[in-house]
């Protein structure tokens, strides 16, 4: 696996557990297993954007 991707996929899963599970949490929302499942794919992109703009960063 490319370190980009790695590192885009862990940024995804820290904003993913940051905004879907403790914002909620903190506010006393409620968990809907479609906001939970909708969150993993968006959060997937987001994480793999962010790993591929670090890495473009790094080259330049």
């Amino acid at each position: 696996m490319k370190k980009w991707v790695r590192s885009g996929l862990v940024w995804g899963g820290i904003l993913y557990i940051i905004t879907m599970i403790l914002f909620p949490l903190f506010d006393h929302e409620r968990f809907t297993i479609t906001k939970i499942l909708l969150g993993v794919p968006l959060w997937i992109v987001v994480g793999l954007i962010i790993g591929y703009l670090l890495k473009k960063k790094k080259t330049s």
